[in-house]
């Protein structure tokens, strides 16, 4: 997986990095400043963040939100680190590697995406409807080595398969990597949950295989300095995520919601009604899939599960306690009052 530590800021340079931030600090009169940097760039997938400084969620809450479009989920949480940001978004696979292995100074204030945000597509002519269908298939992956196959990895840990049963091919997480699959290329390949929509609704007879090995998918990040120092900050910020994520759970036309995303942020594909709201939609289980109760909650749980399947599968190179990686104290003000 890819790791992130305070030596790997320092040697990348991302202590200095205000000039990726411009306008860290500064906020509206009256505002408290925060900043929150996203995975990659502005999309729908991060609609939870987006919606709730579009719609003045934020603002009710008395901040001034800046939210920046990152170039990686491990660079987003290198920025937390060097201080360049208050939280980020980003995997919670590379996240627990990144903390356990190279003692990064994060942890986990909520969960956002409480499982994989990946699925399995494939032809439905050659459809994969369980993880054993995997055993001799040729399966794309926009990384090599990275924390996409070993999401793969795991996932096949899990279903009880070893892993030299599936061939890997690099292919791009796009639509367009479904002609990979209609030429024989390869028997499918990993995408988000965006892409997954966008090649359903492009008519193509497609079969999609939703993906769960075991890891919180998506995870806010800040440090334990910031956690014990501004805690009043990040409540408020979680807040204003969780009164967002309720209003468009609860919406039933999404449309002035995206409208409002839209005026605020340039989001490819946003005018495309019909697919924007499957993929919002789409992204919104991913939130739910622990139930609404545990909404943005790190569920002690899957956490545990996490650390025993990463650890199984060799990506952990010692034993920890699941609960020294997140804290829902955070959540449990912000949500439960």
């Amino acid at each position: 997986m890819t790791v992130f530590s305070r030596r790997a800021v320092l040697r990348t340079g991302l202590a200095s990095a205000a000039v990726l931030l411009p306008g860290v600090g500064r906020a509206q009169s009256g505002l408290k400043p925060f900043t929150f940097i996203t995975p990659f760039g502005y999309q729908l997938a991060f609609s939870e963040v987006l919606y709730a400084k579009a719609g003045g969620f934020f603002a009710k809450e008395g901040l001034d939100v800046t939210v920046h479009g990152g170039k990686g989920a491990a660079q987003a949480a290198q920025l937390v680190v060097a201080g360049q940001a208050n939280s980020a978004r980003t995997g919670g696979g590379n996240f627990i590697a990144a903390v356990v292995k190279n003692n990064a100074p994060l942890v986990s204030i909520a969960t956002i995406s409480q499982v994989s945000p990946f699925s399995i597509i494939t032809a439905a002519a050659k459809p994969v409807t369980k993880v054993q269908d995997l055993a001799g298939k040729t399966i794309g992956l926009a990384s090599l080595g990275g924390s996409m196959e070993e999401t793969l990895d795991m996932l096949l840990l899990r279903g009880k398969m070893d892993k030299s049963l599936v061939k890997r091919e690099k292919v791009a997480d796009s639509p367009g990597s479904f002609g990979l699959v209609e030429a024989g290329r390869v028997d499918g390949f990993f995408g988000n949950a965006s892409t997954a929509i966008r090649v359903k609704n492009s008519g193509a007879k497609v079969s999609i295989l939703r993906v769960d090995d075991g890891v919180p998918g998506q995870v806010f990040v800040a440090t334990p300095d910031a956690v014990a120092k501004e805690a009043d900050l990040l409540e408020r910020f979680l807040r204003g995520v969780y009164q967002a994520v309720s209003a468009l759970l609860d919406a039933k036309d999404l449309n002035p919601i995206l409208d409002a995303i839209g005026k605020e942020y340039e989001i490819r594909g946003i005018e495309q009604r019909d697919t924007a709201t499957e993929d919002l939609r789409g992204n919104m289980e991913l939130w739910t899939a622990k139930g609404r109760d545990n909404l943005l909650r790190n569920v002690p749980e899957a956490w545990a599960e996490a650390i025993d399947v990463m650890t199984r599968a060799g990506f952990l190179d010692k034993a920890v306690d699941a609960k020294a990686l997140y804290t829902n104290a955070i959540w449990e003000r912000a949500v439960k009052g």
